[in-house]
């Protein structure tokens, strides 16, 4: 009976959970002190790359959620035919250089050269990201090839020690001083490429989703179906808090300071970088002629990024530029609005399988943000 009760109050979460994410933000600006304080929680355990902070905590357990939702047998026959694999694995990881330098020529005329560095710096952070593990889910309620998205997931997760990095790097070239002029100085961000994001990714990112699958795999399909709706539970609460965490340092100076000329430019920068990210998926799709359920999965993996992971990123090493938190918390939602309006098949494209189906299996991976 609780089981039922539980499942059924997650299934509406999961329709009004953009309403809530809204609520959460509001909270953090009318009521950032709390989250400010959790923000900057160091927790006494042992950490082999610096403190560990309480988001980055929540961080590691959300993603450790996000891997007891995999059934590797499902990706199996995606590996055994890697090429889209390996197509959307790239994308996503080249999303920063094509996009950034686009954007930070589109902000040369904007007067106020810091908020144009902190715009950049948190679309970079973002873009740099692996896929987002709510592709999934997405995927599966539009009827995607939801194995196909599971491994582009794993793929980008698995590499993100050295893309998130290399992302960062490379498109901190081409926006700073010696390319498009976007970036004054990338002092800090050479630093987070050179020793911060690939332990950051490592150990708050690859080794929690591992550790999830491993624990799926020796509990079994049994035991895990009873657990699964109390970790989604765990995940969604997770997912509620890092929202307010995040949002309360940004959103509580944006409404102490009120500034809706940066407001307003966050939204259309993130907007752009979203939608062309998704358009970027469904032209790959189109060109690589992908069917219905493939296309799906192609365009969702590269619009969809792990925005939670670049607002605590940013939480860390920009904790003195709170305007870098606005373009993330944007780009969150509108990545969940956007999924929904691009993450369909053209018309014309093929069926769409039933569910149950190898393509489009009953038990989704735990969402993510």
């Amino acid at each position: 009976m609780l089981r039922c009760v539980i499942t059924r109050g997650l299934a509406a979460a999961q329709r009004w959970l953009l309403g809530l994410m809204l609520g959460c933000y509001a909270l953090a600006g009318v009521v950032p002190g709390p989250g400010e304080i959790l923000r900057g929680s160091r927790l006494p355990f042992p950490f082999p790359w610096g403190e560990l902070t309480l988001p980055m905590a929540l961080l590691a357990v959300m993603l450790g959620n996000a891997g007891l939702g995999v059934r590797v047998g499902d990706v199996g026959q995606v590996v055994r035919r890697p090429w889209r694999l390996l197509l959307g694995i790239a994308a996503n990881a080249l999303l920063p250089v094509v996009l950034l330098p686009a954007l930070a020529f589109f902000l040369r005329s904007w007067p106020d050269p810091s908020e144009v560095e902190c715009l950049l710096v948190g679309v970079m952070l973002v873009l740099a990201m692996p896929i987002a593990g709510g592709a999934a889910s997405w995927g599966q309620n539009a009827g995607g090839n939801v194995p196909l998205v599971v491994a582009m997931v794993l793929g980008s997760t698995a590499l993100s020690p050295l893309t998130v990095p290399l992302g960062l790097h490379l498109a901190a070239r081409l926006v700073g001083p010696e390319g498009v002029g976007g970036l004054d100085d990338t002092t800090r961000l050479d630093g987070l490429a050179g020793t911060g994001a690939g332990p950051f990714a490592l150990a708050s990112v690859v080794l929690p989703c591992l550790v999830g699958i491993l624990v799926r795999a020796l509990l079994g399909e049994g035991r895990i179906s009873r657990v699964l709706p109390w970790a989604k539970a765990v995940n969604l609460v997770n997912i509620l808090l890092l929202c307010y965490i995040n949002a309360a340092g940004a959103l509580g100076r944006a409404i102490a300071h009120p500034d809706p000329d940066l407001l307003a430019l966050a939204v259309m920068v993130s907007a752009a970088a979203c939608a062309l990210s998704f358009l970027f998926g469904r032209w790959m799709s189109r060109w690589t002629r992908c069917d219905a359920p493939d296309h799906v999965s192609l365009t969702l993996a590269t619009g969809m990024n792990n925005t939670s992971a670049a607002a605590v990123l940013a939480a860390a090493w920009f904790s003195h530029r709170p305007e870098v938190l606005l373009p993330i918390l944007s780009y969150s939602l509108l990545q969940k609005t956007m999924a929904g309006a691009m993450g369909r098949p053209p018309r014309g494209s093929g069926s769409t399988p039933p569910a149950g189906s190898p393509r489009h299996p009953a038990a989704p991976v735990t969402n993510t943000a």
